[in-house]
This record gives structure tokens, sequence and C-alpha cells, in this order.
């Protein structure tokens, strides 16, 4: 090829993709041997800016299979700009347009992430939830978004482990990989291959995301235990870390976490007794712990725990009587300690004048005898509105409990 030819090749190369063509017919194959006398695509994705961008779509669209996308409008489309993609947003950045969010949820995308992913290094959001045939591993070259704030990708059959480059994402507001443990695709819930959830351990790394307000990692199949910095995760309001397979006691650095209002550890093997820092986690308003192995003292420092709406603790190693402290939490409306091992008299303050807001007490299935409290009433406001009064509601089936 003479000197000409490999610059007509060249220049034709990087207009079609400034024009973001069709390239399957139009281009020579970015692979074939007479291009990469002229220019590798390597090379090319080595470049920072639109043009890499396009390369990285373009990737994108064939290895999450465009063709059968429900919505592709203008992908691939001759002198048509990348803003103008369906799910595309760009911006100025640095003086350049740049791909800065990709919104592709529900779009039956199917396949797996390109590795070119890793050149859109000034994405922002990702949001490819609900694509249940999205799957493969996490490329290396994912964790090279140190830009990327919103990370969505539940129901979708993303698999392997989380690299400790995660920690490299320090941008991370919302990190949303809640598995998928059935086969959405079907009419009926299937248990899928866990070969298509997350495993391994969850990596100590996770905990440089200090700009996270919103963690989800449910319904995976993570093992090991919660790393023990969780607590430098400062600025969470949301963990959802349920229906895995983790192991070992609550972290003590859990107390260091106090923005967060939800906590989910519910459905993992967890066992030991709750940290009594946990009362210093002052804007609690759910904790869900039922379905582990928690186990002795209840701690008394919950009373701590002003904001706190919903305690579950159902389906635990819990025995001795009923702790003073769940009396003494005024906020609460629903508490579940169902099918654990307590024994002894329901505390007569439980569901009394302090506690007006709480509507359940599930004690069911436990070795509880005595009396019910006495009922007492309480107003039922809502904005302001009264309608009256309710009563708290035991449930006590399965005890020894007098009506």
């Amino acid at each position: 090829m003479n000197k000409k030819t490999k610059q007509a090749t060249k220049l034709l190369l990087i207009s079609c993709f400034i024009g973001i063509t069709s390239c399957d017919n139009q281009l020579p194959s970015l692979t074939d041997e007479k291009t990469n006398n002229s220019r590798t695509q390597t090379s090319l994705l080595q470049e920072v800016g639109y043009k890499a961008d396009s390369l990285a779509l373009v990737a994108f669209y064939k290895s999450t299979n465009g063709n059968n996308w429900s919505t592709k409008t203008n992908w691939l489309e001759k002198n048509t700009p990348l803003k103008l993609w369906y799910g595309v947003r760009t911006e100025i950045v640095n003086g350049e347009e740049r791909v800065v969010a990709l919104r592709l949820g529900g779009n039956k995308l199917s396949g797996e992430l390109p590795t070119e992913i890793g050149q859109l290094n000034a994405l922002k959001e990702l949001m490819l939830s609900d694509n249940y045939k999205l799957g493969g591993t996490i490329p290396e070259e994912f964790y090279n978004l140190k830009e990327l704030k919103v990370w969505k990708m539940r129901f979708t059959d993303i698999h392997g482990s989380l690299s400790p480059k995660i920690g490299n994402l320090t941008a991370i507001d919302t990190l949303d990989l809640w598995g998928a443990p059935w086969d959405l695709t079907k009419p009926h819930y299937i248990k899928k291959d866990e070969n298509t959830l997350l495993t391994g351990e969850i990596p100590s790394e996770i905990c440089n995301l200090k700009n996270a307000r919103y963690i989800v990692l449910g319904r995976n199949k993570f093992t090991g235990e919660i790393p023990q910095e969780i607590g430098e995760l400062n600025n969470l309001t949301y963990l959802d870390i349920a229906r895995c397979k983790l192991s070992g006691k609550l972290p003590s650095s859990i107390g260091k976490l106090t923005k967060l209002e939800t906590l989910f550890v519910a459905g993992n093997d967890l066992s030991g007794e709750l940290p009594e820092e946990m009362g210093n986690m002052t804007s609690l308003k759910e904790f869900y712990g039922n379905e582990n192995k928690f186990s002795g003292a209840i701690p008394s420092s919950l009373s701590n725990l002003k904001k706190l709406l919903r305690l579950s603790l159902s389906d635990n190693h819990y025995s001795g009587t009923l702790p003073d402290v769940l009396a003494k939490i005024g906020s609460l409306g629903l508490l579940y300690l169902e099918n654990n091992q307590f024994e002894g008299e329901i505390p007569p303050a439980l569901g009394g004048e302090n506690q007006p807001h709480l509507i359940t007490v599930d004690l069911s299935n436990n070795k509880l005898t005595g009396e019910m409290p006495p009922k007492v009433a309480h107003p039922y406001i809502v904005d302001g509105i009264n309608y009256g009064v309710v009563y708290t509601t035991f449930k006590v089936e399965g005890n020894q409990i007098k009506p």
C-alpha cells in the first residue's frame, strides 16, 4: 500500500467515526490486515475524546446485540451526532463534547460489556438495569471510569467478582448491583444458576467510595465477612447487602454511619451480638437483621435511635427475656421478633404510652409466658388530621400467652 492510499484509508476511518456511520457495510473491518497497516482499533481507542467515545459506543452496541434492542433510535446512523442516539447524553467537558450518560435500562440488551467501555472516561451515569440477558463479567477496564457517579445494573446476569479496583470509582454516589435470583424471562419465576450472580468477597476497597450515599449489593452470592472498614462510608444513607452468603459479625465500625437511614443485612449467616455502637446511628429508620444467627444481648444503646421506625430481628438465635430497651424506642412503628427463643413475660411498657406509633409487634413462635400487656389507646394522626385511636397489635402464636 503506497503512502497516498494509506493516508486515504486513515482519513476514511476517522471521518466515518466522526460522522458515526453504520460501519458494517461501509468501513473496512477494524481487524482487517489492510486496516492494521494504517491504524489499529487499539491505537484509535488510546485517544481520548469524541472519536474514542464514538468507537466505544460502536463496540458497546455490537457486544450487547444492539440489533435486538427494544429501542435503538439513531444508533450507528450516518452523520447523526452521539447526543441524538437513544439513551446517550453528552456534555462539553474541558472544551470538548463527551458522552456523560448512557441510559438503556429495560431495553433488551444481551451479551456482555465490552472492554472498550473503559474508554468512556467522562461517563457519569451508566444505567443498564432490567436487561435480564445482559451478562458476562465486569471488564477490568470498567474501573477506569473515575468520573462515574451512578452505576445501576440490577436485574441483569452480570456475574463474577468485584475487583479491588472498584476503589478507584471514588466519585460514585449510587451503586446498584442488586442481583436477580430468578429468571425473569420466564412466565413463572424460576431460580437462576448461581453462576449468573456476583460472587467472592466484597472487596474492602469498596470502602474508598466515601461519596456514596446509596449502595445495593443484595441478592447476590457474596461470601466472607462484611469489610471492617464499612464505617468509612460515612455519607451512606442506604445500604443493602441482604440475602447473600455473608458470615461473621456485624462490624462495630457500622456505628460510624451516622447518616444511614436504611440497613438491610437480612438473610445472611451473620452471628454474634449486634455492636453497642449501633446506638450512634442516630439517622437510622429501618434495620432488617432477620434470618441470621444473631444472639446475645440486644444493645441497650438502641434507645438512642430516636428515628427508628422498623426493627426486624426475627429468625435469629436470641434467647432469654425480652430486653426493656425495646419499650424505650419511642419512634418504633413495627417490631418483628418472631421465631427466636425468647422466654419470660412481655415487658408491660411495650406498646405503651411511650410508643404511640407502634402498630405491630410480632412475637410468634418464641417461649414467652404470662399475659398480654395492657392495651393503650394511641391517637392516629396523619398530616395533622386525627383519625381516632389505634392499639398495638401483638402477634403471639406459638407462645403460652394468656389473652
